[in-house]
């Protein structure tokens, strides 16, 4: 909705020629959106109605309270608030769309349909565009945060070959994009897919978060994971406010000098560790197993063992945060049961991933956390009688609707490795030839 005084006098008084971002460290989804422009490198400023000097002196914290936050004050003068229900996914995609529209972002497709839709542009949904853009199809990748999805966040990955001294997700991110534009690829960034359907004539149609509807005659789902949610006493309260989901550099350094935890026992918890002990007193990895080898590259690990500014606590789950306001402390339990409070300036969990595949329920067969089933894993069971009406059985990276492929993170029983993807988002687009050209025998 648009938002009429929202700083009053304040308007004339700030340069216009910046884009604002008005709330409170914990204002729903704020953390998200300052990723987002960071990661899109949308210039922007960020003012927290709560400390923020400016907002005092201007005498606008009062009318600020009414309003619903986050709020996004453009440069023409114009302004944003949070739809309404800013908790509810659909109200944040549709609201983020908007945004992202006016902050100069490619947000509204081009056309109606495409040879093949690519949902997400991390590592997986980048490769693919790459080969089918190259390979003369009319492709769109539809992105709903930032070029590189999770990868794009890492501060270093050290063991994707060819870059023998590592390489910035931020970097390999920007690289494959401007190589899949180069191609010829349309890259939607800001929207996401809400809906999801197959069409009679087997195409895939898709609702995007800004109302525009696209079909595709076939689909690389790319669309990652994100980071589950942890369920402890306390935590929902004061996320934002020393309390993280995933560790993006800006949050990291804003706890300069203070006690960090890094929840989490994977290879992105020890990259997360080791941004971190450059910057804090103290960096703490709590880890929920009773080794870090099992889930995390042995070199990394050793790096964790090795830095003397880590402290690795094994059998260890956080079971509550607590603060007035911003977090002050931590609970933990440990192998034995006994409960331990330690001060704590900032959490960051990285605890696992749920898969962003809830347009497709109903229609794809998913395991119990929601990945997609794909190849002859799709088949298994009554997966033949329910889910899959061809003669042939589904090709690898298939899922229970032909033409529908996934990659990455989303599909169940993937390698959670970035070499791993990239190798998936290009296999996939070679099974979308072999599709394409069996649709067009058929007619």
């Amino acid at each position: 909705m648009e938002m009429t005084n929202l700083l009053g006098d304040a308007r004339d008084a700030l340069p216009r020629h910046e884009l604002y971002l008005i709330g409170r460290r914990r204002s729903p989804r704020v953390l998200e959106y300052r990723d987002f422009f960071e990661r899109n490198h949308i210039p922007f400023r960020w003012i927290d109605v709560e400390r923020n000097p400016l907002v005092r002196y201007l005498g606008a914290s009062a009318a600020l309270r009414q309003r619903s936050l986050p709020a996004f004050l453009f440069p023409d003068g114009s302004s944003i608030e949070a739809a309404p229900g800013p908790d509810d996914d659909l109200a944040f995609a549709r609201t983020k769309a908007k945004v992202a529209a006016r902050a100069g972002l490619h947000v509204r497709p081009v056309q109606e349909r495409y040879d093949v839709v690519v949902l997400g542009a991390g590592p997986a949904g980048l490769t693919a565009a790459v080969y089918a853009a190259s390979e003369g199809l009319r492709t769109l990748v539809v992105e709903r945060h930032a070029p590189g999805g999770q990868a794009g966040a890492s501060n270093r990955i050290e063991n994707y070959p060819g870059f023998p001294r590592g390489i910035s997700g931020r970097e390999l991110a920007e690289s494959s994009l401007d190589q899949a534009v180069g191609f010829g690829a349309e890259i939607v960034i800001g929207s996401q897919m809400v809906d999801s359907w197959p069409e009679r004539d087997g195409s895939l149609g898709f609702e995007l978060a800004d109302g525009a509807v696209v079909h595709g005659r076939a689909l690389v789902g790319a669309m990652g994971s994100q980071y589950r949610r942890l369920e402890a006493d306390g935590v929902a309260e004061l996320v934002g406010a020393g309390v993280y989901y995933g560790s993006s550099p800006t949050d990291v350094l804003f706890h300069r000098n203070g006690d960090v935890f890094i929840v989490g026992g994977a290879n992105s918890a020890a990259q997360a560790a080791l941004h971190a002990a450059e910057h804090a007193r103290s960096v703490t990895l709590l880890v929920r197993g009773p080794s870090i080898a099992a889930s995390m590259s042995q070199f990394l690990a050793d790096r964790c063992e090795r830095d003397p500014r880590i402290a690795i606590r094994t059998s260890t789950r956080v079971v509550g945060v607590n603060g007035d306001g911003r977090l002050e402390t931590i609970v933990v339990r440990g192998a034995t049961g006994e409960e331990q409070e330690l001060r704590a300036d900032a959490v960051f969990i990285l605890i696992g991933g749920e898969p962003t595949s809830s347009c497709a329920k109903g229609w794809l067969r998913r395991d119990e956390q929601g990945f997609l089933f794909t190849g002859p894993e799709v088949v298994e069971d009554d997966g033949r009688r329910r889910w899959w009406k061809l003669d042939r059985d589904p090709y690898p990276l298939e899922s229970s609707q032909p033409g529908a492929f996934f990659a990455g993170d989303v599909r169940h029983g993937s390698v959670k490795r970035v070499a791993s993807a990239v190798g998936e988002g290009a296999v996939a687009v070679q099974l979308v030839h072999r599709y394409l050209a069996e649709q067009a025998a058929a007619a």
